[in-house]
């Protein structure tokens, strides 16, 4: 039994990280450092406050003739050019055409030889010709294809090879390329039947395919032609003319014009920026060397990193626009979605804390105190609430608390002022309580992206997982269905322990469901997959080819995982539930046979790794103790109890938990789980009367133990009993 302090730790939480990995880490601080420089110096803001899609306040007139060349309109007139070039295809491809016309040959060969075939029966050439690849027969033309005379068949090869070469002649382009098999049978020669026309129809359309495509060069340069044959567009203003008039939605090109003539220009000092920018630097070098500290797979992690500035970027982008000249939209800025998506991401600290960085850019754009409180209580609660998502709900709750959050932000800074609009004031709490849902809105759509992106699990892949219709699955249940009852069970056991020292139960389970599907290479070698007295291992009589076939399971399953594009988070625990434990029962019995000297104990070692997490960890336990547990069929509570200590000390003392953060008080909510799981799994049960004993029968209190009069496990190999 172990027994030790609760704090204590199989692993510290921050391991060394090596000069490389501190290196990279660097590297993305640098780039996280400069894309908020970059949101923070480019575009200072304007005397003017005109903006491209803001309305005119006023008509604005020129204040002195000038012409000048028009940037913007010279790039239009340019890029109309441009657009007016049509797409330049490539002349028919002779290659492809050669191609499909040998591929047509090897096609006849392949019917001739059937047809010619008398040591087959006819259903067997149907059958022949229907696998064909790459013609796809329909079943008529197949039965035509096997009545024709020599003569017909002849006349349909040399039909298909002569229609093949005409119609690789001219172009055909992806487009196109229906309707060119539409018109196939009506170009066949009139000499050829109905059947014959058939035959050739499918076949020409099965292998006709596009030989022309877009020469993108070509129609770049035809295109740039068209640009430089533009000439520079002059505009001219009169003194006095209106370049924009009041209520005017204002354009790219009053913008130009505005700056042309000194009515829109920077007042931003030089050492206000320097100023703004050392502070900005400061806070973002403090986030960062957090996540190194608190977070080091987060910091080493480049697709994780890359999607924290992703989403820090776009959102102090999101602030720079929405929030300095804009008094009701700034209400809107989804500061809430950055905290949402970071928190699923990397955890809700490193939210709480790119929350505080973001509120001090918005105080630093607006000046306004009620909007920086605005933004940073708004993405805390957003960070706090939408931590760990099971449910598509969860978004729905989240998106509701932020909405409430910030209209009494809104309600306790209208509260404090002197005099205070109605109407202004239900127009703020409408856009707060919008807020909530265009950043719940936001956080699901670039949680799917950014969650694929950075290879993270979300909880819509596990759900969808979760589900008996996928069809591995399906195949477990049918072709494994010992292994499917395990894989169950293993779940629930999983899923308890989980939410017991707080780890993502959901994942487990899923994980459990899909941990042995390498079983499905070979299911009958696994004992709960086994009816019958026979063992296949007993025909083998070889424990190293026993064991290799045992341990395959976990490499089989990798593959299998990858073909059906499972996460590469669920990939992780089937490469880890075994960790680099060995095969002890088939292991034994060389030792027995060969000697311990002459065998080499490498070979009945699973490949590995260790478990890494602690929901693998959890895995690894779940998956031993219930095959032990069906195995020996303990007699009651105390059995199963000292059964699951027995596993987790052999677990602990072989070092299969030394890479994960399980603490031994994590380990104790692990054992007291599956102790309660099992003890409902195997309670003891009222034995009722049996009607042959003559007039005797057991009172009701007279009791059996489930498993106590069932037979103990036979020699056959169970996986996990270590």
């Amino acid at each position: 039994m172990y027994t030790s302090s609760s704090s204590q730790t199989i692993r510290p939480a921050s391991p060394t990280l090596s000069l490389r990995q501190q290196f990279q880490g660097l590297v993305w601080t640098a780039l996280l450092v400069g894309v908020l420089l970059a949101v923070v110096v480019v575009d200072p803001s304007p005397s003017a406050t005109l903006k491209v899609g803001s309305v005119s306040p006023q008509d604005i007139r020129a204040p002195r003739r000038i012409t000048f060349v028009s940037q913007v309109r010279t790039q239009q007139a340019r890029e109309a050019a441009a657009a007016s070039v049509a797409t330049i295809y490539t002349p028919p491809d002779r290659a492809l055409a050669i191609k499909q016309l040998a591929t047509a040959r090897q096609v006849a060969d392949f019917i001739t030889k059937v047809r010619d075939d008398s040591t087959i029966s006819r259903a067997e050439k149907v059958e022949r010709i229907a696998g064909l690849e790459p013609v796809q027969f329909s079943e008529q033309a197949i039965e035509a294809i096997l009545d024709f005379t020599e003569q017909e068949w002849e006349a349909v090869v040399e039909e298909t090879q002569r229609l093949l070469e005409r119609l690789n002649r001219r172009q055909i382009r992806e487009d196109q390329l229906p309707a060119v098999r539409r018109q196939i049978a009506s170009q066949v020669n009139v000499t050829l039947d109905s059947d014959q026309t058939r035959v050739v129809t499918e076949w020409v359309s099965a292998l006709l395919q596009p030989n022309s495509f877009p020469d993108e060069a070509k129609t770049e340069e035809a295109r740039e032609n068209a640009r430089r044959s533009v000439p520079d567009v002059q505009v001219t203003y009169e003194q006095g003319q209106i370049i924009v008039r009041e209520g005017e939605i204002i354009q790219p090109e009053h913008i130009e014009a505005l700056e042309a003539l000194g009515l829109q220009s920077a007042a931003v000092t030089r050492e206000r920026l320097i100023g703004v920018g050392l502070v900005v630097t400061l806070l973002t070098l403090l986030f960062s060397f957090y996540v190194a500290r608190v977070h080091p797979h987060v910091w080493t992690h480049h697709r994780m990193m890359a999607a924290l500035t992703m989403t820090l970027g776009l959102t102090a982008g999101a602030i720079r626009i929405m929030m300095p000249d804009h008094s009701f939209l700034a209400y809107l800025t989804p500061t809430a979605s950055a905290a949402m998506l970071l928190a699923m991401l990397a955890g809700p600290d490193v939210a709480l804390l790119a929350s505080t960085l973001l509120a001090f850019l918005v105080m630093q754009f607006t000046g306004s105190f009620e909007l920086a409180t605005y933004a940073l209580v708004g993405s805390g609660v957003a960070a706090l609430v939408l931590w760990r998502v099971e449910r598509l709900q969860g978004f729905v709750s989240a998106g509701f608390f932020v909405g409430l959050t910030n209209l009494g932000v809104v309600l306790a800074f209208a509260l404090q002022e002197t005099s205070w609009s109605p109407l202004a004031l239900a127009l703020r709490g409408g856009l707060a309580l919008t807020n909530g849902a265009l950043s719940a809105s936001l956080t699901l759509a670039g949680f799917y992206v950014l969650s694929t992106f950075a290879g993270v699990t979300t909880f819509l892949q596990l759900m969808e997982l979760a589900r008996p219709t996928h069809p591995l699955f399906k195949r477990l249940l049918v072709e494994a269905p010992g292994t499917y009852h395990h894989s169950i069970m293993t779940g629930n056991l999983g899923e308890r322990a989980a939410e017991a020292i707080g780890a993502d139960a959901l994942l487990v389970r899923v994980a459990a469901y899909y941990h042995d599907i390498g079983k499905l290479s070979a299911p009958h070698y696994f004992v709960e997959n086994q009816t019958g007295p026979a063992n296949p291992h007993d025909e083998l009589d070889d424990p190293e080819e026993s064991a290799r076939i045992i341990i395959r399971h976990v490499t089989e399953g990798v593959r299998l995982a990858r073909k059906h594009r499972l996460p590469a988070r669920i990939v992780d625990f089937i490469q880890e539930h075994h960790g680099t434990t060995r095969v002890e029962y088939f292991y034994r019995r060389a030792c027995e046979r060969y000697g311990p000297e002459n065998v080499d104990e490498a070979k009945f070692r699973y490949p590995g790794p260790r478990p890494q997490t602690r929901e693998t960890a959890i895995l690894m336990l779940a998956d031993s103790v219930e095959a032990t547990v069906r195995a020996e069929k303990p007699a009651d509570v105390e059995a199963i109890d000292r059964l699951v200590c027995r596993i987790i000390q052999q677990k602990l003392d072989e070092g299969q938990l030394v890479n994960t953060d399980l603490t031994l008080r994590d380990l104790e909510l692990i054992r007291q789980a599956f102790v309660t799981t099992l003890s409902g799994m195997y309670h003891t049960r009222v034995l009722y009367p049996t009607p042959n004993e003559a007039g005797r029968a057991n009172t009701p209190s007279q009791t059996v133990d489930a498993h106590a009069s069932a037979p103990s496990p036979d020699h056959r190999f169970v996986e996990h009993s270590g």
